[in-house]
């Protein structure tokens, strides 16, 4: 299963040295950069919302094609990142609602990234690890729908102003969840 959240991943990529500031690309030079910066990034978004990986890749594709249409239309290229997002959490919500696809959101994959085992470990370490995992897993259960969308974009390298667009809140709402879930999450696991 691929991870959702990890502290060790590579940033995006570089901005090429060719590309000039304040010039817009062709479309599928944007599009294509904007993909190959962002891919991973949104697709485990999509994982950590609960679809399975065939699933959230077919949504991130559909995300990339919708860019680039509607870089071909001339659309807004102001804040791509956070339209990007907000385009794959529509996307993924739509996939979800599809009659192909009914059946609960499980919370596995938002602590997936724990679930990176040392392969040195002892079982008493594998013990340890295990039930870290079931602590994080009952502390997510408990923060709001609203709250896990905040951490999760979020910890995707969403800034607030961000993060406000995509899920068409206020700047101020979305530091009150994040600020909300991080004291929930540090007395559920001290």
């Amino acid at each position: 299963m691929e991870r959702c959240l990890t502290a060790d991943d590579e940033g995006p990529p570089a901005i090429p040295a060719n590309r000039e500031i304040g010039r817009a690309w062709p479309p599928r030079q944007e599009a294509e950069w904007r993909f190959d910066e962002l891919r991973l990034a949104v697709y485990r978004y999509v994982v950590c919302t609960g679809l399975p990986e065939a699933d959230a890749e077919e949504v991130v594709q559909e995300t990339f094609l919708r860019l680039y249409q509607h870089l071909e239309k001339r659309g807004r290229r102001e804040n791509l990142r956070g339209w990007i997002f907000h385009v794959a959490r529509n996307a993924a919500r739509d996939h979800r609602k599809s009659a192909r696809w009914q059946r609960t959101v499980a919370l596995e994959p938002l602590v997936s990234a724990m679930a990176i085992a040392d392969p040195q470990a002892g079982p008493e370490d594998e013990a340890i690890r295990q039930e870290r995992e079931r602590r994080v897993r009952r502390a997510i259960e408990k923060l709001s729908a609203q709250q896990r969308e905040c951490i999760l974009l979020r910890i995707s390298g969403l800034r607030y102003r961000e993060i406000a667009e995509v899920l068409g809140i206020n700047v101020s709402s979305v530091g009150e969840l994040v600020d909300r879930a991080t004291a929930r999450l540090s007395e559920e696991l001290p």
